[in-house]
């Protein structure tokens, strides 16, 4: 589970840090930096166990991942850190902490390759109880980095057969769904997911994989219409029944990482998928696999719900225009503001500003 993020140089970020809970929704408008802060969670993975950071960027050429200021001049290095806690078994805790970056060498970018170290900071007293020497230290920072799928369906693959021998979690693009769904059947895990799926699918009563020739798909059973193949249901039927797959997995440890969640939803439906996330998410150290969700929005349906339920969990993404303390260097940059009643202006969201917010909305 990320508990912690610290971005300084990387696109839109100079001397960020964000505190993360189990459950955080980014929100904010367009350009606000909810899709950078995503990106740099997987430069760091692609730099511990992908191809590498600069290499893997999904947006952008290496060069690009440089914060630049109004003059389009790029920073000549950047830094990205996450600390995580995982647990190596039931009731154990290991704090992990991945310090990566990159830095312009004659104008060629390049990584300074990650640095793995074990810091418990901040956590409560009885969290610290609970830590452990890694058992396998060569392993835990690929298996870490693993468990952060940032889900981005695509629901014509995702209506496509696909081997059951794919043991593995779902995919980020949700096109081995057929998969885990077969290899949850007649589990407790896919009674839940069911149940779940019927509060968000009207008449929704079963899940029914099916194996044909080597290759495994499934249907949805609809009360009143019977069973309805994967390749005829809608594009927010199957991002809903992926995502809440993924969650409900009782294999694969995930933190899960959804941008712009309310696409493909209904409105009506919206503040009922996140309460059900909501109660499906765990932290590391129970008996049983943690389960985190960050997500990110512009929808004010999200911000309405977690404001009443959750205020804790809601952050706002904002961009803002700052001048380096020599004055002669001005940029936009991204800036996290909590919910909170006070603190030094600039740096939270106030409860009367949601509700501002939210009436302009309306």
């Amino acid at each position: 589970m990320i508990t912690r993020i610290e971005i300084d140089g990387f696109k839109s970020f100079l001397d960020f840090e964000l505190d993360v809970p189990p459950f955080l929704a980014l929100v904010g408008p367009n350009s606000s930096g909810k899709s950078n802060l995503l990106d740099a969670l997987g430069f760091v993975a692609d730099e511990v166990g992908g191809p590498g950071g600069l290499l893997g960027a999904r947006r952008g050429a290496p060069h690009e991942q440089f914060h630049r200021g109004a003059e389009g001049d790029p920073l000549p290095a950047f830094t990205v850190a996450v600390e995580t806690l995982v647990a190596p078994e039931p009731g154990a805790l290991l704090p992990v902490r991945f310090d990566t970056g990159a830095e312009m060498v004659l104008r060629i970018p390049r990584s300074t390759g990650p640095v793995v170290s074990h810091v418990a900071r901040g956590l409560p007293e009885e969290l610290l109880g609970l830590m452990v020497v890694d058992p396998e230290p060569h392993a835990t920072p690929r298996r870490t980095v693993a468990a952060w799928r940032r889900y981005a369906p695509v629901p014509h693959v995702m209506r496509g057969r696909c081997s059951p021998a794919d043991r593995g979690p779902l995919a980020a693009d949700g096109g081995n769904l057929a998969a885990v769904l077969g290899r949850m059947a007649g589990t407790g895990a896919m009674a839940d997911l069911v149940a779940d799926l019927a509060a968000l699918v009207p008449d929704a009563a079963a899940l029914a994989p099916r194996f044909d020739r080597g290759q495994c798909s499934f249907d949805l059973v609809l009360d009143g219409q019977g069973a309805v193949p994967a390749a005829l249901l809608s594009d927010g039927t199957l991002k809903v029944l992926g995502l809440l797959a993924a969650l409900h997995d009782p294999d694969h440890p995930v933190t899960l990482l959804v941008e712009e969640i309310e696409n493909g939803v209904h409105p009506g439906r919206l503040g009922e998928l996140l309460r059900r996330i909501r109660r499906l998410v765990a932290a590391p150290g129970g008996a049983g696999p943690y389960r985190q969700v960050i997500l990110t929005s512009h929808s004010p349906v999200v911000v309405a719900e977690l404001y009443r339920t959750d205020p804790d969990a809601l952050t706002f993404l904002d961009a803002v225009v700052r001048v380096d303390p020599g004055g002669d260097r001005m940029s936009r940059v991204t800036v996290a503001k909590p919910v909170q009643p006070d603190g030094e202006p600039g740096t939270f969201v106030s409860p009367r500003q949601v509700r501002r917010y939210l009436g302009a909305a309306a």
